[in-house]
């Protein structure tokens, strides 16, 4: 642990004891795997595992971390995973190549990424000719093309690296790249190791993003009950992230192992709220979807879904029931 495990304040022991206490002993809890993206837009998954929130609703969790969701959904079809957490873009392209991949809840809605790069480029305009880091397939693949829009540039002015989100702060610190998209904690730790050779660049309204909960068609269709067990347990931690804020950051810094401080500066950009936003995000997956075809991302023979088929409301209504 590094030494912000010692800011774990007294409240957050309080909150966490109580969450702790209230677990009950399940003789036949039911196994779950549980797939996490490594960020703090998963927040409520997060206060899950550290408040014992799947057992709390009769699981035994096994959770696989995972460096983006484009991953997490890689393992959700190749059957590592059964519930997991991913952007809408992964989500998008799953179902434009026809897996049946769905979004069974949305934890929030953020504009969650930054242009971390090197002290000479100063604005979005700067990335000209340089090389800069992405992870193809993913929002941040998205969220690049709407910078290079703004900029009034295109993927021909710039040498885009695709890379593992694990990769970019050593990636930029080597001088192997000169820039990055992707979101905390990446954002902070490069900032932090560069030590003023880098910063960050933001671009407020440019997008906004969902964190949406997945699952499979056949896992809905089999095992409807445990997805609503475990909606259940997010729904527990939606409400503790609105209560206590403060104590919530340090439940998710101390899982996964950053900085409280900078959770809780994230915080106003992640607007954590459990919800099913099926009208918007279809809006937004018919957007991407017209993107990635104009810009030739997909076969050109491409059928596109029915967006509203993909986004599942009926079981998080079940996890809300009393």
């Amino acid at each position: 642990m590094g030494h912000w495990a010692n800011r774990f304040t007294r409240s957050t022991a309080v909150l966490l004891a109580a969450l702790l206490g209230a677990v009950s002993t399940h003789a036949h809890a039911q196994g779950i795997t549980i797939g996490e993206g490594l960020a703090v837009g998963w927040g409520q998954f997060f206060v899950a595992d550290q408040s014992k929130g799947w057992e709390k609703q009769g699981l035994s969790p096994k959770v696989t971390t995972f460096p983006s969701g484009r991953l997490v959904l890689d393992a959700l079809v190749g059957g590592g995973v059964v519930i997991g957490t991913a952007a809408e873009t992964p989500v998008l392209f799953a179902n434009l190549n026809g897996l049946p991949v769905r979004v069974i809840g949305t934890l929030n809605r953020q504009e969650s990424f930054d242009l971390v790069a090197k002290a000479d480029i100063k604005t979005i305009k700067d990335i000209k000719g340089r090389k800069i880091g992405y992870s193809q397939g993913t929002n941040a693949h998205y969220y690049l093309s709407k910078v290079l829009k703004e900029a009034n540039l295109t993927f021909a002015d710039i040498t885009a690296v695709s890379l593992n989100p694990g990769d970019f702060v050593g990636s930029l610190s080597s001088g192997a790249i000169d820039g990055f998209i992707w979101t905390e904690p990446h954002i902070s730790l490069a900032v932090k190791q560069g030590d003023g050779k880098f910063h960050a660049i933001r671009s407020p309204g440019l997008y906004v993003g969902f964190s949406t909960i997945i699952a499979l068609q056949s896992t809905i269709d089999s095992k409807p009950e445990l997805l609503v067990k475990a909606l259940r347990a997010l729904v527990e931690a939606d409400e503790v992230i609105k209560k206590d804020p403060n104590a919530a950051a340090n439940l998710i810094a101390e899982r996964i192992k950053i900085d409280p401080e900078i959770v809780r500066n994230f915080l106003p950009r992640t607007k954590f709220d459990l919800a099913n936003n099926k009208q918007d995000l279809v809006a937004e997956f018919e957007a991407q979807a017209k993107w990635a075809i104009e810009n030739k991302l997909v076969r050109p023979d491409v059928k596109v879904p029915d967006f509203n088929t993909i986004v599942v409301t009926n079981l998080l209504d079940q996890a809300r029931k009393k």
